[in-house]
C-alpha cells in the first residue's frame, strides 16, 4: 500500500482535486530564478532532448548526466546530446555539481538511477520529475534537505520542442511535493518558462493528481483508443473493399485532423462541421460508444487510483518487460502498420461522421470518469480532449510506430493494455457501420428541426464544452 493509499479518502480527494490555473502574470521573472544555476538532465530521450534544448535556448545552463557505461558505448543517448552541441558527463562527475537535477530517465529506469545519484547530490540541490509515478506510485524516498519538483508538459517531447519553435509551448502541470527551502514553486515556474509552457497555460497540481490523470489520459484516450481505432478501424475498411493505402491514410490523418478541430473549438465544433443529419447520427453513435466502452473506463480509473495498474506494470518490469515487448511486437505486425504508406490528405469532414462520434465518445467519457473519481475538471480536460491533437501528430507522421517510439514507457504500456479490449469492442461496433461513417459519406435520415436542436443542446451542454472554454481563453491570453 503506498502513501497515497494509507491517506483517508478525504485527503485523497485533496490531493487528486489540487489543481489551478496559474496566471500569466505569475512568469513575469521568466527563467530568472534558474539564470546561473547549473542544470543536469538525466536522460536524452524524446523528453529530456527537447526540454534541454529549449531551456538551453532560453539561456540557462545545461549538461547531461549519463551512465559511464552509456558515455563508453557511445550509445543513442550520448550521440543525441553531443550532436547537439552538449557537455556530456559521467553521473559522478556531474550531479554534485548540478543545482537542479531533471530526471528525465525511462520510467522503469528512475529507481536505480536515483538510488545511484541521490548520495552525490549536494546540499539543498533540487530534483526534477516530469511525471510523477516514481515518487507517488515507486514511493521513492529522497533526502529531505532536497526539493522535489515537477514540470510536466502534456505531450510527447517532439511536440515540446516543435510548439517551442514555432513561438509558443505546450500545456503544463507543474508541482511542488518536497520544498525545505521555500524555493520549489520558483524554480517549478522557471524551469517551466524555459520549456515554453507559460506561454500555452499552466495548471498549478500535485504529484498525485498528475500521475492518476495522466496514466487514465494516455491508457484510454489518448493512445489507447487511437491505438485501437487504426487496427480495427483499418481492418473494417478493407473489409468493406478500401485500398489499404487508402484505408491506412484515412486513420492515420484522419485523426489528427479532427482532434485538432476539438482543441480549437471543443467536441461541439468537431460535430458542427457535419451536416444536420450527419450530426444527429454521430451523436447517437457516440451515445452508444459511450455505454459500450464506460466499464471498460472505468476498470482503468479504479485500478489507476487502487495502485493495480502500477503493481502490474512495475511486475512486468521485474519479468523483462515480457508483455510490454510482446504487445509492441504485435502492434508492429498488425495490417494497419504493414500497409503501404499514404500520401497525407484533407479530411473533408462529411466523410468523417465515425470519426468524431468515436473521439467526441472517447474525449467525454474520460472526462466524465476521471472527474467522477475525484480529478479536478481542469486537469481532465487536459488530459483528454486538449493532448489528444498532440499525440495524434505523431500517428499522422508514421503511425502507430512513432506514437508508441515518443510517448513514455509508462504510456506505452498502458496504451496496449487498454488497446487490447477496446479493438475488440470497436470491431463489434464497426461490424454495423458502412462506408457512410467511414470515409465516403453519404445521406442520412432526415432530421427535424426539433431533433437537431436536442442533439445542437447536448453538445454544447456537456462539462468539458466549459471547462474547455475557460482554459482556451486562458491560454489565448498573453
Amino acid at each position: 500500500m503506498t502513501a497515497f493509499h494509507q491517506k483517508p479518502l478525504r485527503q485523497q480527494l485533496q490531493a487528486l482535486r489540487h489543481c489551478h490555473p496559474v496566471p500569466k502574470s505569475a512568469f513575469s521573472d521568466g527563467v530568472e530564478a534558474l539564470k546561473g544555476k547549473q542544470i543536469v538532465i538525466l536522460g536524452c530521450g524524446a523528453q529530456g532532448l527537447n526540454q534541454g534544448l529549449n531551456l538551453r535556448d532560453s539561456g540557462l545552463n545545461v549538461a547531461y548526466a549519463l551512465r559511464q557505461s552509456s558515455i563508453d558505448s557511445q550509445n543513442s543517448s550520448y550521440q543525441r546530446a553531443k550532436d547537439n552541441g552538449f557537455y556530456v558527463g559521467s553521473f559522478e562527475e556531474l550531479v554534485p555539481k548540478a543545482d537542479l537535477v531533471i530526471n528525465l530517465t525511462p520510467d522503469k529506469q528512475h529507481g536505480p538511477v536515483v538510488n545511484a545519484i541521490m548520495p552525490t547530490m549536494k546540499a539543498g540541490a533540487a530534483l526534477g520529475y516530469s511525471h510523477g509515478f516514481d515518487v507517488i506510485e515507486a514511493q521513492r524516498e529522497i533526502r529531505d534537505d532536497i526539493t522535489v519538483i515537477m514540470v510536466a508538459p502534456k505531450c510527447p517531447g517532439t511536440e515540446v520542442r516543435a510548439e517551442y519553435l514555432r513561438g509558443f509551448g505546450v500545456p503544463t502541470l507543474i508541482a511542488v511535493h518536497q520544498d525545505p527551502e521555500g524555493k520549489g514553486l520558483a524554480w517549478a515556474k522557471a524551469w517551466c518558462a524555459g520549456t515554453g509552457g507559460h506561454r500555452a497555460g499552466v495548471l498549478e497540481s500535485s504529484f498525485e493528481a498528475e500521475v492518476k490523470s495522466d496514466l487514465m489520459g494516455e491508457q484510454t484516450v489518448l493512445c489507447g483508443l487511437p491505438q485501437a481505432v487504426c487496427v480495427a478501424g483499418f481492418e473494417r475498411l478493407v473489409a468493406l473493399q478500401v485500398p489499404a493505402e487508402q484505408a491506412a491514410a484515412f486513420y492515420q490523418f484522419g485523426i489528427e485532423q479532427v482532434s485538432e478541430s476539438m482543441k480549437a473549438g471543443g467536441v461541439r465544433l468537431a460535430f458542427s462541421k457535419l451536416s444536420p443529419a450527419a450530426r444527429v447520427h454521430a451523436r447517437r453513435q457516440a451515445d452508444k460508444i459511450k455505454a459500450a466502452f464506460r466499464p471498460l473506463f472505468e476498470k482503468h480509473m479504479d485500478d489507476i487510483v487502487a495502485g493495480r495498474f502500477a503493481e502490474r506494470m512495475m511486475t512486468d518490469w521485474q519479468n523483462d518487460d515480457v508483455e510490454l515487448l510482446t504487445w509492441r511486437q504485435q502492434s508492429s505486425e498488425s495490417a494497419f502498420e504493414q500497409a503501404p504508406p499514404s500520401q497525407s490528405f484533407t479530411l473533408d469532414f462529411d466523410r468523417a461522421t465515425g470519426l468524431v462520434a468515436i473521439f467526441a465518445a472517447g474525449v467525454e467519457l474520460a472526462f466524465e470518469v476521471m472527474v467522477e473519481a475525484g480529478v479536478s475538471p481542469a486537469s481532465a480536460y487536459y488530459e483528454s480532449l486538449h493532448e489528444l491533437p498532440l499525440i495524434a501528430n505523431t500517428l499522422a507522421r508514421r503511425r502507430l510506430h512513432e506514437m508508441n517510439l515518443v510517448i513514455s514507457d509508462t504510456a506505452e504500456y498502458g496504451n496496449y493494455l487498454f488497446a487490447g479490449p477496446a479493438t475488440d469492442i470497436l470491431k463489434d461496433i464497426l461490424a454495423t457501420w458502412t462506408l457512410r461513417e467511414l470515409g465516403e459519406g453519404g445521406q442520412f435520415d432526415a432530421v427535424d428541426d426539433t431533433s437537431l436542436s436536442l442533439v445542437d443542446e447536448q453538445n454544447q451542454s456537456h462539462p468539458i464544452e466549459a471547462v474547455g472554454a475557460s482554459l482556451r481563453a486562458y491560454m489565448r491570453e498573453r
